[in-house]
């Protein structure tokens, strides 16, 4: 008897260790179909799943898609041509070609689609019903994967769905540029823009012009990962003796395998060749396809003149001929992008050979100039039987006859371009360019020169409403775009990436009645838990507090609200964080002395988002009753954000001087204010601060000053704070001096201009 328990015992400890725990996922898949019905219960992905396929390209993208599971559970379905299995592939040729059809039941999948590619997306909506923690790299050998059952009917609604990826002004590899491929290829994104040359960087191998990547591929290293600084635009040039060691290239071995990898995905790959501006790196490594003036170097960081191409000399057409034609037998795709944008004419205007041709093709002016250039270059790449795409700039000047328009500058020029008959790409920066700021400005990374909520990037409308349906439909879609200015190193690409490319990613595939935000942000938190698995770091900005103040002189209104709706806010003043039971936030509330505000968002009592936190000092000369209007502007309790637009900054075209007066005599003992560094406009913090006071109102005497020459000269954007302190002294009147920055310095952006002063509050205590 004791031996026959022993061994029911040994039977019931083995049978234990042989059960399966059912994952099960859930339906919220982004971009979101265009029909879905969720059903009860689940389909079971477990060892013995066959999966059943028609032809061979069927059988390839099931092997690579259930490839997965080997990695993830240690055993894979089976995959193999036959009708038998429990997921069945079924060629329907009535689909439209990057359609799909997939049944859940708890029995079988069945997968419809005309094409590889629609067989493609159905397994990419696939794979977000599976549970989250199947995007993890843990094995998880025990696991039988469950699928709900739903059923979906879907397609695209627009034919490009794009993202590009600027890797000259920051340089990512090919290990990097896979993983773009492969969270593009997720979202049903099919439209990969390879921003591959710019001043800063040429990052592709063209054997017949060696020096492009021995020279134009590298630069002085003067990159910054702080994400507190902002420097783009005041970065130092290369000196003489100084050694390029920043960036890098691809090689033609390379492109060719990343090209590979796209297509697996059915993506294609568009280069983008930039000219005739944002070419210093082209010139520095060819010169004598150069202009006047061309500066002889790699740029380090942002500049905006001497950096065209020639378009008076033929030896530029020879280049460009060459070379475009090298770049066209690497990538065999139909659209080939130049660029076009943003190109300062200035040196056109001095340089013999820019001038000769304009008298020689009876050109207008340089802008005319550029149209003959841009034409030009077009020829060369409709010889090849391609499509030249560039930027709406392109239109200056008259409009190459066969070009696509990609309109950034807002929907203006690509509305002028399809009035005109041209298929235009929509990608306005004010909903598409995912590289600005994506929250309050003073509590996100300093990354971006400008903002851009996830809802504004979700709630666009590709078409706009004054099209006819016949001109609509020379929109071929929209593309979510990253300038890697500031974009030093791959946590700061997928957190700008992330989730705005989602919202984008439905504004291309998502019929635009079928969109609803808050169904958007519910569907986001699944896949911020997909996004957790895989250590991605991405932004919370939509689901975190704003903190908004309005003062009053005497007092400081808070306002907290969040782009996601449904959420309670709690906040704090004790300087604790917030918790669930924290003080929930109904309506606005005002404090009457420093304190520092911090809030968080809960859902269900959970937090989500991030911790928001500002302080807001209530000082001794709040709502001075004596002075101008604008020193009672700058003690109203109004604190400026990392934003040139806001109103509570106070503008000084030159130096600063003002007084206030104090109601009574009052001991003071420290001044500090804030000042505004946004010098692409002239705003420079001041170079010295002095602090007077007077006893009388009458007689001041200097309580202290602050020099700060080297601050003030650094180009950027940012908040630069000030504090003068000095001995407690008891005055009526305080008299504040600043100096501007005068002249601008050589080599800045605004050379040879008189700086602006932005200051916000003076706080006296």
């Amino acid at each position: 008897m004791i031996k026959k328990g022993v061994f029911l015992i040994i039977i019931t400890l083995l049978f234990a260790c042989q059960q399966k725990e059912l994952k099960k996922g859930e339906v919220a898949i982004i971009p979101k179909p265009a029909l879905q019905e969720v059903g009860e219960g689940y389909f079971e992905i477990n060892e013995g799943t066959q999966v059943s396929v028609e032809n061979e390209e069927q059988e390839a993208v099931a092997k690579r898609f259930f490839s997965q599971f080997e990695m993830v559970s240690g055993w894979m379905p089976s995959v193999d041509m036959s009708t038998t299995g429990n997921i069945l592939f079924v060629t329907d040729s009535t689909l439209e070609e990057e359609a799909y059809e997939l049944e859940v039941k708890t029995t079988t999948i069945t997968i419809k689609a005309s094409s590889g590619v629609g067989f493609f997306y159905a397994l990419q909506s696939l794979k977000q019903l599976l549970p989250a923690s199947f995007y993890g790299e843990k094995l998880q050998s025990n696991v039988v994967w469950g699928v709900p059952t739903v059923s979906i009917k879907d397609k695209p609604a627009f034919g490009w769905r794009g993202y590009m990826l600027d890797v000259s002004r920051h340089f990512f590899d090919v290990d990097q540029v896979k993983e773009v491929l492969d969270f593009m290829a997720e979202s049903k994104l099919n439209r990969f823009h390879w921003h591959l040359t710019d001043d800063q960087g040429w990052r592709l191998e063209i054997k017949s012009y060696p020096k492009l990547t021995e020279i134009g591929a590298w630069r002085v290293d003067h990159n910054t990962t702080d994400e507190t600084v902002s420097n783009w635009w005041g970065r130092p040039v290369q000196k003489p003796g100084e050694k390029p060691t920043y960036g890098g290239f691809y090689t033609q071995e390379e492109i060719k395998e990343i090209i590979a990898y796209a297509k697996e995905r059915y993506i294609e790959v568009i280069p983008e060749i930039d000219m005739p501006g944002h070419a210093q790196a082209t010139i520095a490594a060819y010169p004598e396809i150069g202009c006047v003036n061309a500066a002889p170097y790699v740029a380090t960081g942002g500049v905006a003149k001497n950096n065209t191409y020639n378009p008076g000399k033929e030896e530029t057409f020879v280049f460009a001929e060459k070379m475009l034609n090298e770049v066209m037998d690497l990538f065999p795709f139909k659209y080939v992008h130049i660029g076009g944008d943003e190109c300062n004419k200035e040196q056109w205007k001095i340089d013999p050979y820019a001038q000769q041709r304009i008298k020689s093709e009876g050109l207008k002016d340089e802008f005319e100039l550029q149209s003959y250039f841009i034409k030009r270059i077009e020829n060369i790449i409709n010889a090849r039987g391609r499509i030249m795409i560039g930027w709406d700039e392109i239109l200056e000047g008259g409009l190459a006859p066969n070009a696509t328009v990609m309109s950034w500058r807002g929907e203006k020029g690509g509305i002028e371009a399809l009035k005109a008959g041209h298929e235009v790409i929509m990608t306005p920066s004010s909903y598409c360019y995912i590289d600005l700021k994506q929250g309050h400005d003073d509590l996100e990374p300093n990354l971006g020169y400008s903002r851009l909520l996830l809802s504004r990037a979700y709630n666009y409308h590709v078409i706009p409403d004054s099209l006819t349906s016949e001109e609509g439909r020379l929109i071929k879609g929209i593309q979510a775009n990253l300038w890697t200015e500031s974009i030093s190193d791959w946590g700061k690409l997928t957190y700008m990436t992330f989730p705005r490319l989602y919202a984008i990613a439905e504004n291309g595939w998502t019929a635009q009645k079928n969109k609803d935000w808050n169904d958007f942000t519910n569907r986001l938190e699944t896949q911020f838990a997909r996004l957790d698995e895989q250590n991605v770091r991405y932004a919370v900005s939509a689901f975190s507090p704003w903190i908004d103040h309005k003062g009053n002189g005497k007092q400081v209104e808070v306002s907290l609200k969040t782009e996601a709706n449904g959420l309670d806010i709690r906040y704090t003043l004790d300087n604790s964080e917030p918790t669930v039971l924290s003080t929930k936030y109904n309506l606005p509330f005002s404090i009457g002395e420093t304190k520092v505000v911090k809030a968080r968002a809960f859902k269900e009592e959970k937090p989500v988002g991030y911790l928001s936190s500002l302080e807001f000092p209530v000082h001794k000369a709040t709502g001075v009753v004596k002075g101008s209007a604008k020193i009672k502007s700058l003690t109203n309790l109004n604190y400026g954000k990392l934003d040139r637009g806001d109103p509570n900054w106070v503008s000084f075209e030159n130096d600063m001087e003002e007084t206030l007066w104090f109601s009574e005599p009052t001991a003071i003992k420290e001044v500090a204010f804030n000042a505004l560094r946004f010098t692409n406009t002239t705003a420079y913090p001041p170079e010295k601060v002095e602090i007077f006071g007077s006893e009388d109102g009458k007689e001041f005497i200097k309580l202290g000053e602050t020099s700060q020459m080297e601050v003030s000269r650094i180009q950027g954007r940012s908040k630069v704070p000030y504090t003068i302190t000095f001995d407690t002294t008891k005055i009526i009147a305080l008299k504040i001096k600043a100096y501007a920055v005068n002249p601008i310095p050589k080599g800045h952006r605004q050379e040879g201009f008189k700086a602006s002063i932005k200051i916000d509050e003076i706080v006296v205590n």
